[in-house]
């Protein structure tokens, strides 16, 4: 198997012993070397064609001590492994990943509420009763997504090794850039949440009333949106800004506010830059998802500051029993000449609460071409 991978310029970090010496072989070299070790009763197989080897290999698929089979599995579960851990995502960075038993509706469970405040108890005074309030959180919900490809018998004649290898990770690497693109679509397309307005609006006091680039007040002003946010009681909270999320475009903008120690003023041309102190407490999050779902250079593209995660819910991607890796099955499908391989994965994007999150609106994003 990691002689296969490494064959089709996949990179192991460690390869199993033995590994390079098998690389020059195709695959029907290496079913060969499976069925002769495997104690096949067949003679001359480096005499048989491609094509009856692949018969031959083809009934091993049902025998579940064939070796060539399994390597095969072994491969595919490795490469699309690797895809999914390589590809460049950045949904991960600001969301929550949480964990569901089972795909039917969960209505969460209920914050409680703060407690009254205590009242001066005078001498031979009564104690005044509380009652304190709770508040149902957003349902949350997996579905399952999912494509097939297939390993045929024009595959294994040609030697095809991208189809056990980069195939495989391709697809996977697919599931994840899915899962970013639906998290940004939150973002951009502003849905109706849980409470039955937009996310980002007047009533959530979370967006901006104009759009800007990135400024020095622009920043400041979301950071205060964002810290004047009060929970589901009126109450005061504390939401620590941690996370800038950013089109492709805006982080020269960004990076220029954050590590300057001075800026320039009508009166100092010296005076210190107050957000010069956030360079490290602040992660910049680009991500060019967001231009393509606004529609590309030339369009408007909004930013966002993200709250801490231990301040608030934000957004949260849930996966059954918490398992983020893909499926992968083998199955044999009626009427093709090839063997068909299902990768799926479950998953749901949540909108848990809608304060830590402050978007501006934003500016137009000039093409650079």
């Amino acid at each position: 198997a990691d002689s296969l991978l490494m064959r089709s310029g996949m990179t192991l970090e460690r390869p199993e012993d033995g590994a390079r010496s098998l690389m020059g072989m195709s695959i029907r070299d290496l079913a060969i070397e499976c069925m002769q070790r495997d104690g096949s009763s067949e003679s001359n197989l480096n005499r048989r064609s491609s094509d009856e080897l692949y018969t031959m290999m083809a009934r091993g698929f049902y025998n579940p001590e064939a070796s060539f089979p399994a390597i095969l599995d072994q491969t595919i579960e490795k490469a699309y492994k690797e895809g999914y851990r390589k590809v460049a995502v950045t949904f991960d960075k600001f969301t929550k990943k949480g964990s569901l038993k089972d795909f039917k509706k969960h209505d969460n469970y209920y914050v409680a509420g703060p407690v009254g405040e205590f009242y001066e108890v005078p001498e031979n005074g009564e104690l005044k009763h509380d009652i304190f309030k709770d508040d149902k959180l957003p349902q949350r919900q997996l579905k399952t997504y999912g494509r097939q490809f297939t390993l045929s018998r024009k595959a294994f004649i040609d030697d095809d090794i991208g189809l056990v290898t980069s195939l495989p990770a391709r697809y996977a690497a697919a599931a994840r850039k899915t899962i970013n693109k639906q998290v940004y679509e939150v973002l951009c397309k502003n849905p109706v949440i849980y409470d039955g307005t937009q996310l980002f609006s007047a009533v959530h006091k979370n967006v901006l009333a104009s759009g800007t680039g990135i400024t020095r007040e622009a920043l400041q002003n979301m950071m205060l949106a964002l810290q004047t946010q009060t929970d589901q009681f009126g109450e005061a909270i504390t939401i620590n800004p941690a996370k800038i999320v950013i089109p492709a475009g805006y982080a020269m903008d960004v990076y220029t506010i954050l590590y300057s120690p001075t800026i320039n003023t009508a009166g100092n041309t010296q005076a210190t830059n107050p957000l010069y102190r956030y360079k490290e407490l602040l992660e910049v999050i680009e991500d060019p998802t967001i231009n393509t779902l606004c529609g590309g250079f030339g369009k408007v593209m909004p930013w966002f500051l993200f709250g801490a995660e231990s301040d608030t819910d934000g957004i949260e991607v849930d996966y059954l029993d918490g398992k983020e890796i893909p499926n992968i099955r083998r199955m044999e499908v009626p009427g093709q000449l090839g063997f068909t391989w299902d990768i799926y994965l479950d998953w749901g994007v949540n909108l848990m609460d809608y304060r830590g999150i402050i978007k501006n609106p934003g500016v137009e994003v000039a093409s650079p071409l």
